[in-house]
């Protein structure tokens, strides 16, 4: 491993508890799938392309399936010594399944990817290789995707909007990632908020970068992908533009539109003042903007107000955080 594969761990003034590969895998009805990439992971991480990121683990989390995959997570779990199951009580979603992973997980490197084979092990090696330049994150791109149309369209959608968060990526939706473990456990992942962990890393300052990787027609089971999940990652998306870039200042984005609106309506007021003192109109006749410059005026300053509250939380948030990270200390 290159010295500025884990420059993260290695510049910090405190060595990491963690050693190894982790490689995490949401699981959710893929009773046909688990048997076949288990082996595909195992041949991979036993090859000589790894004597530096032993030991190695393989850490299934099943998110609640209501077929066989419980039955056969359990058989693989006896099958081979470096695997681990995590069974959830119920469905919780992919997000929640990857957090699970990832907080059991022991490796300082830690490779995410999906269980229904569409991602493909063998990509592992070069994303290591890639990751051993000094990035903390490098992101498979699938530039030739066995998925339908409609679902690649939704996703292409969601990738040009999510990179308005600041990564240059073109693929957010591809699970197949590899991460420095540190910064991966310093952010909070809920909702739909897998697809945004490069920009959570990206606004933390930490290096991201993607590599082209196979990707593979679906075997067995079907995809969860739906509207609905859609519609949530979506707001998600919209929520995490927001934290990136006004979350240590609210009020610079509720008090601009709030300052905006106010303008507007102060406008439209001197002119209907204009209209009635100079051209004698009667207000009657402009009822309509009458009402419009008063909803302005209301809605920026309850803007504005509402930007003092949020920064008035911020405050508050961050009073025994830190609003930035230190990457690394000489003395």
């Amino acid at each position: 491993m290159s010295s500025d594969a884990l420059h993260f761990k290695q510049d910090s003034s405190e060595q990491s508890e963690y050693e190894g590969l982790s490689v995490v895998v949401p699981v959710y009805n893929e009773q046909g799938n688990l048997e076949p990439l288990t082996s595909e992971i195992v041949d991979v991480l036993s090859s000589s392309d790894f004597p530096d990121y032993s030991p190695f683990e393989i850490i299934f989390v099943d998110d609640g399936s209501s077929d066989n995959s419980r039955e056969q997570l359990r058989e693989l779990a006896d099958q081979y010594s470096i695997v681990r199951v995590l069974f959830l009580s119920r469905n919780f979603g992919q997000t929640a399944a990857l957090a699970a992973g990832i907080d059991s997980a022991t490796g300082e490197v830690i490779v995410t990817m999906d269980a229904d084979r569409q991602n493909d092990p063998h990509d592992i090696p070069g994303l290591l290789k890639k990751y051993e330049q000094g990035y903390d994150c490098v992101s498979g791109r699938r530039v030739d995707r066995q998925d339908p149309v409609t679902k690649r369209f939704p996703s292409a959608v969601q990738t040009r909007l999510a990179k308005l968060t600041g990564p240059d990526i073109h693929d957010f939706g591809c699970t197949l990632k590899v991460y420095n473990g540190d910064g991966l456990r310093d952010i909070n992942l809920y909702g739909d908020g897998h697809r945004y962990i490069p920009a959570k890393l990206h606004d933390k300052g930490h290096r991201i970068t993607e590599m082209e990787v196979n990707h593979r027609e679906r075997d067995h089971g079907d995809s969860k992908y739906g509207a609905k999940r859609l519609i949530k990652g979506s707001l998600d998306l919209l929520f995490n533009l927001f934290w990136n870039r006004y979350s240590t200042r609210p009020l610079h984005l509720f008090g601009s539109v709030g300052a905006l609106l106010l303008g507007t309506g102060g406008l439209l007021g001197g002119h209907m003042l204009f209209l009635r003192l100079v051209l004698g109109d009667s207000i009657a006749q402009h009822l309509p903007r009458l009402l419009l410059i008063v909803a302005l005026i209301l809605f920026g300053v309850q803007l504005f107000i509402f930007g003092v509250l949020a920064e008035m939380l911020t405050q508050l948030y961050y009073q025994d955080k830190k609003p930035y990270q230190v990457q690394s200390v000489i003395d």
